[in-house]
């Protein structure tokens, strides 16, 4: 792997902020060179995975250390610039609240980490962390409808690309997510 031109190290903070702070770093450095992201945020290697994805950037290598993460990401374009959401099906949170109060909701999959399910959450989500989609949904129906939230959407764009590629047909982005979310919530 080529040397690290810059670290930043985002431990202690929680998304988006480490997206934050290494979209500012991987501005200041220069095409083919590499970034180092520390991170205690454990959705933060899916987070930098979509990340990459979003701004053509290369996800080079994970390591995980004491506590917190280590991720390498390879400068390959100039710019970096976000392609926004990727996952083309969205339900808006008050889409999801109507179809709640009409008893057609679908399976809600909260991916955000344990303590902001804990904090509050909509009443008979399943809570499978982002890191844990492939693995946490294997043993539910694959054939339901399914809508995966969390704080802003990021996350669970990502989800649904999963969801996406691992077989499940009906599968829709929560949007703005639990950020705005007005509906019911139970801790």
């Amino acid at each position: 792997m080529d040397s690290v031109a810059l670290t930043v190290d985002a431990r202690g903070l929680s998304c988006p902020m480490p997206i934050v702070r290494a979209r500012k770093g991987m501005d200041a450095i220069a095409v083919g060179q590499v970034l180092e992201v520390l991170a205690t945020d454990k959705g933060a290697p899916a987070d930098f995975r979509n990340w990459c994805l979003q701004t053509d950037q290369k996800f080079l290598a994970l390591q995980q250390e004491d506590g917190y993460y280590r991720m390498f990401l390879k400068k390959v374009v100039g710019e970096t610039k976000e392609k926004g959401r990727v996952f083309p099906h969205e339900i808006t949170n008050a889409e999801l609240a109507a179809r709640l109060e009409a008893g057609t909701a679908p399976l809600i999959i909260d991916v955000r980490e344990h303590h902001e399910y804990a904090a509050g959450h909509i009443p008979g989500a399943v809570h499978v962390p982002i890191e844990q989609v492939e693995e946490g949904t294997a043993a539910l129906e694959l054939g339901r409808e399914v809508a995966a939230i969390c704080r802003s959407g990021r996350r669970s764009d990502y989800a649904c690309q999963i969801l996406a590629r691992n077989g499940w047909a009906s599968v829709w982005n929560v949007v703005p997510g639990m950020s705005e979310w007005q509906g019911p919530i139970t801790k």
